[in-house]
């Protein structure tokens, strides 16, 4: 059996998770689907994804993988099992991103929250496209 692990094109490790600590473990920690997803994105939009910039002296460092003891979002989070990101497109909306997600151009993702202004999107395990609030 071939288990070959997937590896982003577009994000390096500090981007999708909150600290160093994490570093040598990411790409097992990240669930694939959510991987591909964002490269995905990336790739059709051909422009900056940022999901965390902390490494670069940024504010954001809790938008994809968070610790389990992390206080940010809910006790389960889809962020705490790595299977969500929230992001922002350089110079494309959030609603924009969510209409391209709604009309089945990125299928693995399952979950996006709306009424915000980024993206959150998460890869959990269900068979359709739900939509959460905040």
């Amino acid at each position: 059996m071939n288990m070959k692990q997937y590896i982003p094109q577009y994000f390096q490790w500090h981007e999708l998770v909150p600290s160093i600590e994490y570093k040598p473990y990411w790409l097992y920690l990240i669930d694939e689907r959510l991987l591909m997803s964002l490269d995905a994105i990336r790739m059709h939009y051909k422009r900056p994804v940022t999901v965390n910039n902390w490494f670069h002296g940024g504010t954001f460092t809790l938008r994809g993988l968070r610790p389990m003891n992390s206080v940010v979002g809910a006790k389960y989070s889809q962020h705490k099992f790595g299977r969500a990101a929230d992001f922002d497109v350089r110079g494309i909306s959030p609603e924009q991103v969510r209409n391209d997600i709604r009309s089945g151009l990125f299928p693995l993702i399952t979950c996006i929250e709306k009424d915000v202004n980024w993206v959150h999107i998460d890869v959990r395990n269900c068979t359709r496209l739900l939509e959460i609030s905040p």
